[in-house]
């Protein structure tokens, strides 16, 4: 990319820049850089004209955009004082010699020497921290209390280094599930199965290092359609274009389609990167991976992920899992052959900024086992839709956006073809209010069920200081899967921050159905770090 500064500015080839977003004023001054606005990215000089220079774009946190501003990193601004300093002993109007060398030019030398060649990136520290007081009560008269800890980072290269934090986490010191009368068993609530979708760990990439490390709970990058894990993974380039890694961990999603709470899983992959986002760009996977249940094995598979993409015009993505033959070990539990046991392909086009469209195809052979009370939140959409379908994107002036997607679908198990349909509309200035509104509605019927959910959300932000966010929604679901076929639900959120260092917040749940109804509540009171406390 281009700036517009060069030798008039004293830059040099190798020099470091960061970019920052334009103040609001537009006025480009001295000191930008320690007036908080947000960092964008960080640049290498590598070609300098009189009044302009080109570099090159090392990492990047935000868009590049015409009229941000980009000042010198500390190192650079010490290397264009030593130059300045070396230029300056050329005016010297007697030339002085030494017979074992010009300690001048030994200073500079040894100085250069010493200088680190590797960029030192900026440290950015955002998060909260927060405790977390709460109750439950069910029908019947059954109530419990919880306490809790919220946590909310973004955390980015920490202590100058390329390791990151990142997500947010909701947990419970004391148990939050409940007893139902008569099941024996123990039922969480619709607040406590977002919470396990939420995504948390440290991370570390460096564009100065072949390794890629994470830890927490998180999916792995390389192949993004297997299930959030907590565990950890690794990789490491083997050549410019060829990484080779492996995972292992638990399985806590409970919007994943093979979900189990005692379920772990392990594996290794190769992923092979050619291009870049600009131009023409192909991104595949493939590895083995094995489940396991209490300990014992459950799945040998094989995954496969490819990504083609041209510039933004056209995408193409599969994921495919392919199961291994297995027995039963029980008597009379019977055999599977080597078979596709689930796999997804879209093809997308976007001739314009406003408009796209798309081809998808959806297979799954065996029956999901994700919680069915996720379904009208949306976490589950992408399980609803079997076979082929079409759908269409478009963006409207005045922030609204509209989403149609319809499918016909027939499954292994289907005996007639069966009509699949769901609509979204998205308001991002409601009558001029500030408020933003989303609207879903799903009708569908696969293999494991059918059923159709309504959903909305309104959210606003008052001030930079307080935020109120209420969803809710309508579902029915008619599957061997669970006995909660009919039900309601509202949740509601509201942020305050009190003062530069602490916020408090309050939640509300509502829920309805047959076999489970409930409501909750939670107050959380903490304290901001970082960015979180301008």
């Amino acid at each position: 990319m281009y700036i517009d500064a060069g030798r008039n500015a004293d830059l040099q080839e190798g020099m470091k820049l960061s970019v920052v977003e334009a103040p609001p004023d537009g006025v480009i001054a001295e000191g930008i850089q320690y007036r908080g606005y947000p960092h964008v990215a960080e640049l290498v000089v590598s070609s300098v004209s009189d009044s302009s220079a080109v570099c090159d774009v090392v990492q990047t946190i935000g868009e590049l955009k015409v009229g941000q501003a980009a000042f010198l990193t500390p190192e650079s601004v010490q290397v264009r004082h030593e130059s300045e300093l070396v230029a300056d002993q050329d005016k010297y109007p007697i030339l002085v010699t030494f017979s074992y060398g010009d300690p001048l030019d030994e200073e500079v030398r040894e100085t250069k020497e010493a200088q680190v060649t590797r960029l030192s990136p900026l440290q950015r520290l955002q998060g909260r921290i927060g405790f977390n007081y709460g109750g439950t009560q069910e029908s019947g008269g059954f109530t419990s209390r919880q306490m809790g800890l919220v946590l909310d980072a973004d955390m980015h290269n920490i202590g100058g280094t390329y390791w990151n934090f990142i997500g947010s986490w909701r947990g419970n010191y004391g148990r939050s599930s409940t007893s139902l009368p008569g099941a024996g068993t123990q039922s969480l609530t619709l607040t406590d199965l977002v919470n396990r979708t939420y995504r948390i760990g440290f991370t570390y990439q460096s564009p100065y290092s072949p390794v890629t490390v994470g830890v927490g709970r998180l999916f792995i990058p390389w192949a993004p359609s297997l299930s959030t894990i907590d565990g950890g993974y690794f990789g490491r380039k083997i050549t410019r274009k060829v990484t080779f890694g492996f995972f292992g961990g638990s399985t806590p999603d409970p919007s994943s389609w093979s979900y189990n709470p005692n379920q772990h899983v392990a594996g290794t992959l190769v992923n092979v990167e050619y291009g870049s986002f600009d131009h023409l760009r192909m991104y595949s996977t493939v590895g083995v991976a094995l489940t396991s249940i209490q300990w014992k094995v459950a799945r040998q598979f094989a995954f496969f992920e490819n990504t083609w993409s041209w510039k933004q015009y056209v995408s193409f993505y599969n994921s495919l899992q392919a199961d291994a033959a297995r027995t039963s070990p029980l008597v009379n539990g019977g055999s599977n052959p080597t078979e596709v046991s689930q796999s997804f392909s879209t093809l997308h086009f976007q001739p314009i900024k406003l408009f796209g469209f798309g081809v998808n195809h959806n297979y799954f052979k065996t029956l999901p086992t994700f919680d069915p009370r996720l379904l009208g939140t949306g976490l589950l959409d992408q399980f609803l839709f079997q076979g082929f379908s079409g759908d269409v994107r478009i963006a409207l002036p005045m922030h609204i956006g509209l989403f149609a997607s319809l499918g016909e679908s027939k499954t292994t198990t289907d005996k007639r073809n069966s009509l699949n349909q769901a609509y979204g509309l998205s308001l991002g200035r409601l009558w001029k209010t500030g408020m933003l509104m989303d609207l879903h509605y799903s009708k569908f019927n696969s293999a494991f069920g059918s059923g159709k959910y309504q959903s909305f959300s309104l959210s606003k932000s008052f001030t930079d200081s307080f935020r109120v966010q209420v969803y809710g929604g309508h579902q029915i679901f008619n599957t061997v899967l669970s006995n909660n076929t009919n039900s309601n639900f509202v949740n509601g959120v509201v942020d305050f921050n009190v003062g530069p260092r602490y916020f408090l917040q309050g939640n509300f749940g509502w829920y309805s159905g047959p076999s489970l109804s409930y409501t909750q509540w939670s107050s959380v009171f903490g304290y901001r770090l970082g960015g979180f406390r301008k």
